[in-house]
């Protein structure tokens, strides 16, 4: 039985099992099928029936004076919001209807903005339709205050005048008391006395006006509307966006949690996880077949929480309630797209909890250790939810607080390719970081058997054993870390004022590179007892690799820069990001060409390789095999120079240097052809550099940017015969892995 044999069966038989919990059929069914609908549906139609009671009670108004409460009492009582129907009538309309003062019904309500919130929406019913005041009179100005800060009032009133007379032509203030504490006073009594009195200056307004012979548009010689051109789509994608993301979010993990306890902590505690480690199936394939079903169960669980949730919205009339009668239309389109990007984060959160849970030796112990991983998902969510973040910067690739802006972006109907490519690929990488470490974890006996396992089986020396490379997970985790430090360094430096081309901003750059990229893998390796010489290939050059790394070297530039020019004509470079790099140009040509090569050549090959193609490369060799490795870590280093423009050149290059690495087991075939082509790409634009050589020799750029067809094809050819040395393997080479193998079948 082979590999794939193994975990389906493992994964299958673990899938039946864990669907015949109850406990994990409740979160990931009954929970989002009937729990949402009646929370969401009943919270808000609870806020309407409460909102609706409290507009009918009877309000207390405290006033300065006797004189004040009988102008108030004549004010409530001629407010033309007791009149049907006045609502955008002229101000002679409106005068003509309060002095009449006949009461009636409430007026009609306004259509209010989609974009207004329900607590606006509240407040402008109010305002409109104000409810009954009772009118008590405090002499003193203080105990006024003190009147409404105890809920004996519920809104105060203050004049900074005499109460003004109906004919007068002067002005005077008038200050509102209230207890933001109290819904009442903040809610009902204020905003529904402000719209009364709002009506009040009106009505006056208009009577001097109409008395001086004037048109009300008199004093209004501008009048500003607002319209909004957001389409129902959009209009309910920002509805959706508000709330769901981190809804999804939450949802996801607890679909994973009692599947990822149940498999660990769970085995343990009815003693099968013995038996299970004593079959003769190898632990990477038990807790890859035990990673499938967690991963499966809640991607499953996100699939039933959106759809649980866009229904409740669509079909159960949430929507309405939410724009109170404005357009509204559910995104259904975006839905597909919001559930793809679950999928990374449902692995990552799967085997991260997988990890966690191994250490816990009962099913309770698991759930208190779960705790942390909750806590630790809300903190990013909740800042993606944040009014105003935008996916860009740091955010980019920040664990759950991508995912979360991404899908409120994707609700609204904005698809940003370069911010969706570098979510996924961001959050995949941690995802494989957290594969790796739950399989580490998984294999130890520390963990599996031992009372004391916990996080220090990862962190203490003393508990590696010497090994010629790391491990998957020691390469995985390394990646993952230096990936987020790396990314806000080089945010950080590239957004400094007056840094670009100065002799500071290189010392600094260089020093990140040098101590991420050259000192990590030699401090990673030498704590984790791996032995640096093997780990990283630091092992004599083959010539033929060398030969190899030359044609790669001298070629790749050109090609390179051919691709660039013909990916312009389909993936064009955005027009802000275009600027940037050509400020970047500009004060690179400032700078010597000893110093460029120095730090954009020299440093970066020397130091990127040994991490990318030493300690990285061999680390995942040994889990993922070498067409595996190669690919991962070609990948990892094109996502690490943070440019999808220059994804796709950054990863050819890397399956370029991997493939030399692999096959002639030799850092420093890479390190030269990666200094080659940095080197000759920047040299080749410097008129005191080589462009000058370049151009006698017949290498110009064309009015596109592209060189010359003659140099391309022969780039090209020099590219095809390095790669026709690498993969020649000699018989020696043959029986070096022949023998390899024959050793670690033995091992197995």
């Amino acid at each position: 039985m082979n590999r794939l044999s193994r975990i389906n069966t493992i994964w299958r038989k673990e899938l039946l099992d864990t669907l015949r919990d109850r406990r994990t059929l409740i979160a990931m069914i009954f929970v989002p099928m009937v729990l949402y609908p009646a929370m969401m549906l009943g919270s808000l139609q609870g806020f309407e029936l409460q909102f609706s009671r409290l507009t009918k009670e009877e309000y207390r108004v405290a006033v300065s004076s006797e004189e004040v409460r009988t102008w108030l009492r004549w004010v409530l009582d001629t407010d033309a919001a007791r009149r049907p129907g006045v609502e955008g009538l002229p101000a002679e309309k409106v005068i003509e209807l309060a002095e009449q003062r006949e009461p009636g019904a409430s007026p009609n309500e306004p259509p209010l903005s989609p974009e207004q919130s329900a607590e606006d929406a509240a407040r402008a019913h109010v305002r409109e339709n104000p409810p009954e005041y009772t009118i008590i009179v405090v002499p003193n100005a203080d105990r006024l205050r003190e009147k409404v800060m105890s809920g004996d009032a519920h809104v105060g009133l203050l004049l900074d005048s005499g109460v003004p007379a109906r004919d007068s032509t002067d002005s005077t203030g008038v200050t509102l008391l209230v207890d933001q504490t109290d819904v009442r006073s903040q809610q009902i009594a204020a905003p529904g006395l402000h719209g009364v009195l709002q009506r009040l200056a009106d009505f006056m307004l208009a009577q001097r006006l109409r008395q001086m012979s004037l048109d009300p548009a008199f004093v209004h010689p501008i009048e500003v509307r607002q319209q909004s051109v957001a389409p129902p789509e959009k209009v309910g994608g920002s509805i959706l966006g508000q709330i769901v993301p981190l809804i999804l979010v939450i949802m996801t993990i607890t679909g994973a949690i009692y599947p990822a306890i149940d498999l660990t902590a769970g085995e343990r505690e009815r003693g099968t996880l013995e038996t299970l480690m004593v079959a003769p199936v190898p632990t990477v394939d038990l807790i890859a077949g035990k990673f499938v079903v967690v991963a499966l169960i809640a991607m499953l669980s996100a699939a039933l929480n959106l759809l649980s949730i866009g229904g409740t919205v669509y079909l159960g009339g949430l929507g309405d309630l939410l724009s109170r009668g404005s357009p509204v239309a559910i995104p259904l389109n975006a839905l597909p797209w919001v559930l793809l990007a679950l999928v990374p984060l449902a692995i990552m959160f799967s085997a991260t909890l997988l990890a966690v849970c191994s250490f816990a030796r009962s099913f309770k112990e698991a759930q208190n250790y779960v705790m942390p991983v909750m806590v630790g998902a809300m903190i990013p969510a909740v800042v993606g939810i944040l009014p105003g973040t935008r996916l860009e910067g740091p955010l980019l690739i920040m664990p759950v607080t991508n995912i979360v802006i991404l899908t409120r972006d994707l609700f609204t109907g904005r698809f940003d390719v370069f911010a969706i490519v570098w979510v996924t690929l961001s959050t995949t990488l941690y995802a494989g970081a957290a594969v790796a470490v739950a399989a580490k974890l998984f294999g130890q006996e520390a963990v599996l058997f031992a009372d004391s396992g916990s996080l220090k089986t990862l962190l203490r020396r003393r508990f590696y054993r010497p090994a010629d490379r790391p491990t998957v997970a020691q390469a995985f985790f390394v990646l993952a870390a230096v990936f987020s430090i790396n990314f806000f360094a080089q945010q950080r430096l590239l957004s400094a004022p007056g840094m670009a081309g100065s002799l500071r901003f290189w010392l600094i750059l260089g020093a990140v590179i040098v101590v991420l990229f050259g000192l990590v893998p030699f401090a990673a390796a030498a704590y984790m007892r791996v032995r640096i010489r093997p780990a990283l290939g630091l092992t004599r050059p083959h010539p033929l690799g060398l030969a190899a790394a030359l044609c790669f070297g001298l070629s790749t530039w050109i090609l390179a820069q051919a691709w660039f020019t013909w990916q312009q004509t389909w993936l064009p470079m955005p027009p802000e990001m275009e600027q940037v790099y050509e400020e970047m140009v500009a004060a690179l040509g400032d700078t010597s060409p000893l110093v460029m090569v120095l730090f954009l050549a020299l440093i970066p090959a020397v130091c990127e390789e040994l991490f990318f193609r030493g300690y990285a490369l061999s680390g995942l060799r040994g889990g993922l095999g070498k067409a595996g490795a190669v690919v991962v870590v070609a990948v990892a280093f094109g996502i690490y120079h943070h440019s999808v423009h220059r994804l796709f050149v950054t990863t050819a290059l890397g399956l370029l240097l991997g493939l030399l690495v692999i096959q002639y087991r030799s850092i420093w075939p890479a390190m030269l052809a990666h200094l080659l082509h940095n080197g000759l790409s920047g040299l080749s634009a410097r008129e005191d550099g080589l462009k000058p050589a370049l151009t006698w020799l017949g290498y110009s750029l064309g009015a596109d940017g592209a060189p010359p067809l003659p140099w391309v094809m022969a780039a090209a050819t020099l590219a095809v015969v390095g790669v026709v040395l690498c993969v020649r393997v000699t018989g020696r080479e043959k029986a070096l892995e022949n023998g390899a193998a024959i050793l670690q079948h033995g091992n197995q």
